[in-house]
């Protein structure tokens, strides 16, 4: 059964699990991310994300500002609500509440999107991996235009130097099929890549799943050197996780790396 407790939050606050002023407070005041202006790209970060890797949300925002792209972020984004709503549902198999979820995720979901436009945004632009399959069921219900931040980098980046050797691993996405039917580009992420000159990349099997065992340890065996570099938000905290205590093993989000290359 759904938890109102949650779906009563995020209503009032946006957060799931308290008033979002912690959050709120990084990104705006710590960080420095912009908030509520008019913008060509409006960014959405996710629930937790900002505060599970912050790291990774300043080297995005040094990527935006080095790159002078014309973003916001929105001051009070609404969960998308797969956490605390939509995973439980899919885990317990429990159809019933995937379809509840569904319909109130589209409804937090177009709150976003009302600010955004209201904002003269042209473009979402999706942080989370979470919450990037729940936007993508709803790109014909709006005249924005709805992307990875991979795919908003690709167009910007150019070229980069960073004489570095990494492991890549682009993620399985395989959850996001009990949420739609649309599979995840995962192209751009691959041509920033290649724009980086002194980069060697050694590219980890994306069809292996990372959170269950044997894909974990088949990916583990692969792996060729210590940094290891994702795009995907779950892959990072399952990976770091579980590389810890198994060496000086470092894992990064892209934009880390990025930000290291092109300034």
């Amino acid at each position: 059964m759904i938890d109102q407790k949650y779906t009563e939050n995020i209503k009032q606050y946006g957060a799931f699990k308290d008033s979002g002023e912690s959050r709120l407070k990084l990104l705006r005041d710590d960080i420095g991310f912009r908030m509520d202006q008019k913008a060509e790209y409006v960014i959405i970060g996710g629930c937790v994300q900002p505060e599970a890797m912050p790291q990774a949300f300043r080297a995005f925002k040094n990527l935006l500002e080095h790159l002078k792209i014309n973003y916001t972020l929105l001051s009070k984004e609404y969960c998308c609500g797969w956490m605390p709503i939509g995973q439980p549902a899919v885990m317990a198999r429990n159809e019933e509440d995937i379809a509840e979820y569904k319909g109130l995720s589209k409804g937090f979901i177009a709150e976003n999107l009302r600010q955004a436009e209201a904002l003269g945004a042209q473009s979402i632009v999706l942080f989370c991996s979470a919450c990037e399959p729940n936007y993508s069921n709803y790109k014909k219900d709006t005249t924005l235009n709805i992307m990875h931040y991979t795919e908003l980098l690709n167009r910007y980046i150019q070229n980069g130097m960073l004489d570095s050797e990494i492991d890549y691993y682009a993620g399985c996405y395989r959850f996001r099929r009990r949420i739609t039917d649309e599979p995840l580009d995962i192209e751009p992420a691959a041509g920033l890549l290649q724009k980086i000159d002194g980069l060697k990349v050694n590219y980890l099997n994306n069809d292996l799943c990372c959170f269950k065992r044997p894909g974990l340890e088949q990916l583990t065996a692969a792996l060729k050197t210590k940094n290891l570099i994702t795009i995907c938000t779950g892959c990072y905290h399952n990976l770091k996780r579980n590389l810890q205590g198994k060496g000086d093993y470092s894992v990064k989000m892209l934009p880390e790396m990025l930000a290291e290359a092109v300034k």
